[in-house]
């Protein structure tokens, strides 16, 4: 192929994407004015009936009439057959953001009109999704998101250097997010999938001549699949971006691609403050010696959503319990026996959302969804699982999403969305492993177990995101919560492009510190209580705002006396966790009226706190632990203050903050000559303090 035969997109801000098809230069991100931030990708490789396959192409042309997607990005489709195997074709789907963002997202599609069959002749997965080369980048870090820490019970984001020791060695990465520069410029690559550090599906693989290569590990493809014009191959969607500066410049355009770009979803991204009954619950349990299902009643949901109004809620879940049994999915006749018509009349009367929760794995060994799905049940060994309760309802046997199920799960949410009027769905206990029957959508009688087994985890979570997006589809102002408040879970950017994270239940365990409690009969939640640990723990997950919007990860706070607890918890839920829970009923009249009146100048500058990025003072439960959420643009946004030790303190915003103010109690604003506040707080105890730009 020639120069002349490369495929440019449109020039957005002196930015351009080029595709050269070929193995070296297969495609490049590229600058006019003297840019220099440019960048080059090598080409994917296959393993095609026994023998490496390169993805360069003998000729190149568009595939498909470019298309503009509703989050502001305009997809291309690119490709031609491949120069090593003419009966296989290859297409590049590149989307690039119409407003200059710099990250463009990218898949490949292989196709075969000679029966070509993706193989594995060694037994393990042959894929090389791209290469790029380092070479000149003194500046290599890998960023982990699926790292499950104990000390706080969550996934937390965590980075490691990389030097020039670990391209000699050969390492590997798992990332999912790779980053590299020198003095002037900033790359990224990343990939979308998702599984807990450290058992990777695809990883990095260094070489000593500093090129990178991602490439697959396991369960990217089934040993002898034929891709076909009416069934492609498609690879998971990678990320890159190559710009002028440095790790804050290049993280604070992801964090904007993450918000406005990256989903079709765009309900997802919205900042909303949502009740979740499921802290009550289990204070009914460890408190009170019922069970967990017993506030589930008709009379105790409709005090309970008149409360959340008052508080000024606007997302209402209920979590486990609402349903008669599993898989079939309809309001329980006894606890809610008008089928949610009155609670929905109640929510709509305030203008608020419903939400349910549902375990999408399972269905109950009554339900109408098991007896026409069977063949869906999963397996491991020849041996299905047990039946097993789920939460004080029905014996339930679990259900493979990498089978045609996951078409029926997503009709049953549309139908809810139809029906019930449901907006908001969260999806709990689903584990990434856990199938490999024969006969599914990962394997048959002629793959190992182990094939199987790995593709159906590699596909999960997959399978979720197209159940996601075909219920938003259907219904747009849908909001779907995968809940990773457990270890080995598909936690990764691959569910970020349909929809958003519930992120922390209670954080540790009494046994996450080693503290022997009884596990039958006792409460296991150390941070189960008002005050100011619970924040400690919710907060420390933060970090990932620097990369991925907090409103991306759901956390529910305690609105509880004293003030301070109130003061503590309003802080946190506002840096974007977004989340209340509680006994919201049991709320003195002044609690309520506090919170309402302190959410509602919250919710005046919510949207510019989630755009803006983050900037933090102090330790995590120190003295003092400050974070700013200021918006570059027009300076309305949060500064929060907490400290565990009584004093004053004094802080000065690196931004430049809007006007008029607003605070809590114990607070001086003023302002230097340059613009930017000066606050000054007073603690008597351990507390925080809120300052909001904008708000009055």
């Amino acid at each position: 192929m020639t120069e002349e035969q490369a495929w440019r997109s449109p020039e957005r801000s002196g930015m351009q994407v080029v595709c050269y098809g070929r193995e070296k230069r297969f495609w490049a991100i590229e600058y006019t004015g003297g840019i220099e931030a440019g960048w080059t990708f090598g080409s994917p490789t296959f393993e095609l009936e026994g023998r490496m396959v390169s993805g360069a192409l003998a000729s190149l042309a568009e595939t498909a009439p470019h298309r503009t997607l509703i989050c502001g990005v305009t997809e291309y489709q690119v490709g031609g057959p491949l120069r090593d195997a003419p009966g296989t074709d290859l297409h590049w789907i590149v989307r690039v953001a119409d407003g200059g963002n710099p990250v463009v997202r990218f898949r490949y599609e292989l196709a075969s009109r000679d029966g070509a069959r993706l193989t594995k002749r060694t037994g393990s997965d042959r894929l090389r999704y791209v290469s790029v080369s380092l070479d000149g980048c003194d500046l290599t870090v890998e960023r982990r998101l699926s790292e499950f820490v104990e000390p706080v019970h969550s996934y937390c984001p965590t980075e490691r250097q990389v030097d020039e020791l670990h391209f000699r060695r050969g390492e590997t990465l798992m990332g999912p997010m790779l980053t590299a520069g020198d003095g002037s410029r900033r790359l990224l690559l990343a990939y979308e999938h998702g599984s807990q550090y450290p058992d990777a599906f695809i990883q990095y693989r260094l070489r000593p001549d500093r090129t990178v290569e991602l490439e697959a590990v396991k369960g990217n493809y089934l040993d002898g699949s034929a891709p076909t014009p009416e069934r492609p191959y498609r690879t998971v969607w990678m990320q890159a971006a190559a710009i002028e500066g440095d790790d804050d410049a290049l993280a604070s355009h992801y964090r904007r691609f993450a918000l406005r770009h990256w989903s079709e979803n765009a309900e997802s991204r919205r900042p909303y403050i949502f009740y979740n009954t499921w802290n009550y619950q289990e204070r009914v349990r460890n408190e009170q010696g019922g069970k967990y299902l017993d506030p589930m009643r008709l009379r105790r949901t409709l005090l309970d959503i008149d409360a959340a109004h008052e508080l000024g809620v606007e997302v209402y879940v209920l979590d486990t319990g609402w349903y008669g049994r599993t898989g079939d999915w309809r309001a329980d006749p006894q606890r809610f026996p008008d089928d949610l018509r009155e609670v929905r009349a109640r929510l709509d009367g305030y203008g608020m959302k419903l939400g349910l929760w549902f375990n999408p794995t399972v269905a109950a060994l009554g339900s109408e969804m098991l007896a026409a799905h069977r063949d869906c049940v999963m397996s491991e060994e020849g041996r299905e699982a047990e039946p097993a309760e789920v939460w004080e309802t029905e014996a339930s046997v679990p259900l493979c999403l990498a089978s045609r199920y996951a078409d029926a799960f997503a009709a049953e949410l549309i139908r809810l969305a139809r029906d019930y009027g449901v907006r908001y769905f969260k999806w709990d206990a689903i584990a990434q492993y856990g199938c490999d029957a024969p006969g599914h959508d990962h394997g048959d009688a002629g793959h190992t177990r182990l094939e199987r087994r790995e593709s159906y985890a590699f596909q999960q979570v997959q399978a979720m995101a197209r159940i996601v997006d075909r219920l938003c589809e259907a219904c747009p102002q849908a909001i779907v919560d995968f809940d990773v408040t457990e270890g080995g879970r598909a936690m990764g950017l691959a569910f970020l492009g349909s929809g958003k994270y519930f992120l922390v239940n209670n954080g540790p365990y009494y046994f996450n510190y080693d503290v022997p409690i009884d596990r039958e009969r006792d409460n296991w939640n150390l941070f189960f209580h008002p005050g100011p640990a619970r924040g400690w723990i919710c907060r420390r997950p933060l970090a990932y705002d620097r990369w991925l919007p907090s409103t991306l990860f759901l956390a529910h706070y305690l609105p509880d006396a004293p003030r301070d607890n109130q003061l503590l918890s309003l802080a946190s839920l506002m840096l974007g966790h977004n989340g209340l829970w509680g006994d919201l009923p049991a709320l003195p009249r002044a609690d309520r009226d506090f919170i309402r009146g302190t959410l509602d100048r919250y919710k005046q500058v919510r949207d510019d706190i989630a755009d803006s990025d983050p900037v933090r003072e102090g330790e995590i439960g120190g003295a003092a632990e400050v974070h700013e959420k200021l918006s570059a643009m027009n300076g309305r946004g949060l500064v929060a203050l907490f400290s565990a030790t009584p004093g004053s303190y004094t802080y000065a915003t690196k931004g430049k903050p809007a006007r008029p103010v607003w605070h809590s109690e114990g607070v001086r604003v003023a302002w230097d000559a340059s613009g930017r506040a000066v606050i000054e707080a007073e603690f008597t105890s351990s507390s925080a303090a809120i300052v909001l730009f904008g708000a009055q």
